[in-house]
């Protein structure tokens, strides 16, 4: 196990930026050498330098289990053929699809690991081409008061934090859905918006800088890191 706490583009936004998974990461293609050699001495996975639409947000677009990722339409034909190229390079049989969806911000709109997926009512058409991308039962479930799952929930398959607001209805179905222990925590200092702040995969973490202590303890307590 390995975790960091740090900063990416000067900021503690981490997982707005970084896709990660048991398979590989995903990360801009502008990130700096030094924060590049950080996140590969943490994650040992490969990594894949991508931009979607040119965008650097590449946690906000994209949502992914070991068996797929989800892009949104807004990919350009070039980066989504490269990056086909170079897991099939790897050998890695991960399911790529672009999904033409209005609302496509994947990374805040679902929040899965490899045993299940919440998926915000936003998608509620694209439910099952989201169950064979990601190769799981996902279900439609907005908590907290938020329509966007994946922006207020971190998991890997060992566990997952969600909003503090989360009920223990919620926090009960979640842990139903995604097979894992489930809590509620915040990350950089209060911040309910967990995927934004790290990036996590079942052995490996990068957290933002501003997390405190008593945050990282219950954030690794709960995703075992």
């Amino acid at each position: 196990m390995a975790i960091i706490k740090t900063e990416i583009f000067g900021r503690s936004l981490i997982g707005a930026f970084l896709e990660a998974n048991n398979s590989f990461v995903l990360y801009p293609s502008t990130l700096n050498k030094s924060d590049l050699k950080r996140m590969k001495n943490i994650f040992n996975v490969p990594h894949f330098s991508f931009t979607i639409n040119n965008s650097k947000l590449l946690g906000i677009y994209s949502a992914s289990n070991t068996n797929g990722l989800i892009l949104p339409n807004i990919i350009r034909d070039d980066e989504l053929e490269s990056l086909k190229k170079n897991l099939k390079d790897l050998g890695n049989s991960v399911q790529i699809e672009a999904l033409k969806s209005r609302d496509n911000a994947f990374g805040n709109l679902i929040l899965c690991n490899d045993k299940g997926a919440i998926i915000s009512s936003l998608l509620r058409s694209f439910k099952d081409r989201i169950e064979d991308i990601l190769g799981v039962e996902a279900v439609i479930y907005d908590f907290a008061g938020v329509y966007l799952p994946g922006s207020i929930g971190l998991a890997n398959n060992n566990g997952c934090l969600v909003h503090p607001l989360a009920t223990d209805e919620d926090i009960e179905y979640i842990s139903s859905v995604l097979k894992v222990e489930t809590d509620v925590s915040t990350i950089n200092r209060g911040t309910p918006y967990l995927s934004a702040g790290a990036a996590v995969n079942d052995n490996f973490g990068v957290f933002g800088s501003q997390t405190t202590g008593p945050e990282m303890m219950r954030l690794t307590n709960v995703l075992r890191l």
